[in-house]
């Protein structure tokens, strides 16, 4: 319980944000969650588009979430959410234009493990080398586990050490790589990605499986989350800046925001490593920022395209990027369209991983368009919008610094830290983003326990 103490401030409403202060109120602290946005969600939120003069929701990007983001999955339902309310399961299944096709079988416990050399069986456009290829690579990181790739191996350097041939990398391993963790193949960490991998297909049955939100992601947690916590008397501060955070004399901490100073008895950082840099700029010197202004980030757009007429479009297709050509669009999930409106058919096209969003937004997003209507034989759409996050996701690479949620404890008792970019067993999810909230409430409550 509090015993009368400041509250804990969490400093930022993302989804790692939420779920830190969810689980916090939960234990019976006292909390106050501050965020600059107009809205809780950080970068998997509502956003409002117009399409001839009227508004249409989307996402301010396109997120997937399978079944095994058990953590979010369990958040969802702690604020009162029931996930086969507001999301439609999938089993998993990739299919692109040129005639591919593969998709896991639905074997229940304990012959899942099954389910995906049954669908690399009965897959399409694959020649029976790569399927050979694509369960030795399985198999072998089932016996041995992701911790079996060295820590500084990219994932270029892993699939050729497994033989892995340049056709099956092409068109199955490189765009499974990008659209994971954002990081082109020659850069990006093979443990991550090997890791992503082994829970995604050969975890629990139904963890492969897509789960496609009726709505919007702020459906599904954010705003949920945000009348779970005020209803249970805990304060959101919602277009509040914080400005910085610094030791107080009478209190552990004090939280300056353009509104005021708040104080604190702890506090969650649950920001970007740069925004970290900048809350803590009056508080930590050069080196102990540095490894915060070390990250590399890479940029995703998505492009929403809109039809006026209704189509039927694939769940979810894997579009054939052709660089050369200017096609970059690389992952199409159609979204449900508004009842009533110009739009009858919506559709997301992500474009992730540096080199593919340097267009400008408006000549991306025709291009992308284009390539949908060629690709899909469908007509171009009679709208294109593209959202562009310069700095969506860190650069995931073997390099890339490692900062725990305790990692501020030498310097700072009772700062913590959230954020997909803190959970390095996985690159920046949404799942990372809930389990390094967690964990971070989880270290907070401890450091208040030990001090009472």
């Amino acid at each position: 319980m509090n015993h009368g103490r400041s509250p804990v401030i969490v400093i930022g409403a993302g989804w790692a944000g939420l779920a830190a202060a969810v689980a916090l109120v939960d234990a019976g602290e006292s909390v106050i969650v501050i965020e600059a946005a107009p809205q809780a969600g950080g970068r998997a939120r509502a956003l409002s588009l117009s399409f001839d003069g009227s508004p249409v929701e989307v996402d301010n990007g396109q997120h997937l979430l399978i079944g095994a983001y058990r953590d979010t999955l369990a958040l969802m339902r702690r604020v009162g959410v029931d996930p086969q309310q507001v999301m439609a399961r999938l089993p998993m299944k990739l299919m692109a234009p040129s005639g591919f096709r593969l998709q896991a079988a639905t074997l229940p416990a304990p012959f899942h493990p099954l389910n995906l050399a049954i669908g690399l069986i009965t897959a399409r456009g694959l020649p029976w080398s790569h399927r050979w290829a694509m369960i030795r690579l399985m198999s072998r990181l089932q016996r041995q586990g992701p911790a079996a790739c060295p820590a500084e191996m990219t994932v270029s350097q892993w699939l050729a050490g497994l033989d892995q041939p340049t056709g099956l990398i092409t068109r199955i391993w490189a765009p499974l790589c990008i659209g994971a963790l954002n990081t082109p193949p020659d850069e990006a960490c093979a443990r991550t990605f090997a890791q992503v991998l082994n829970d995604a297909l050969l975890g629990d049955a139904g963890a492969a499986d897509f789960l496609m939100p009726h709505g919007t992601l702020s459906d599904i947690l954010p705003d949920p989350a945000l009348s779970w916590l005020q209803k249970r008397d805990a304060q959101v501060r919602l277009r509040c800046v914080g400005r910085a955070v610094r030791a107080g004399l009478q209190s552990d901490w004090l939280v300056e925001t353009d509104t005021g100073t708040l104080s604190a008895s702890r506090v969650i950082l649950a920001v970007p490593p740069y925004q970290v840099a900048r809350l803590l700029d009056q508080t930590l010197s050069d080196v102990q920022l540095a490894p915060f202004e070390a990250f590399e980030y890479e940029p995703i757009a998505t492009v929403w395209l809109g039809w006026r007429s209704p189509l039927r479009l694939p769940a979810i297709t894997m579009l054939d990027e052709d660089i050369d050509a200017g096609q970059h669009g690389q992952w199409l999930f159609a979204r449900a369209a508004p009842d009533d409106g110009p739009v009858r058919s919506l559709a997301g096209v992500v474009v992730s991983a540096a080199g593919r969003t340097g267009s400008q937004a408006g000549a991306l997003a025709q291009a992308v368009a284009e390539q949908v209507a060629a690709q899909l034989g469908c007509p171009i759409p009679d709208h294109a919008r593209a959202i562009v996050d310069k700095r969506a996701t860190i650069r995931c690479s073997p390099g890339r610094p490692r900062i725990d949620a305790d990692s501020l404890a030498p310097h700072c008792q009772g700062l913590f830290l959230a954020g997909d970019w803190v959970w390095h067993a996985y690159p920046a999810t949404i799942e990372s983003a809930v389990r390094s909230g967690l964990a971070a409430a989880d270290h907070c409550i401890r450091s208040l326990t030990v001090r009472n």
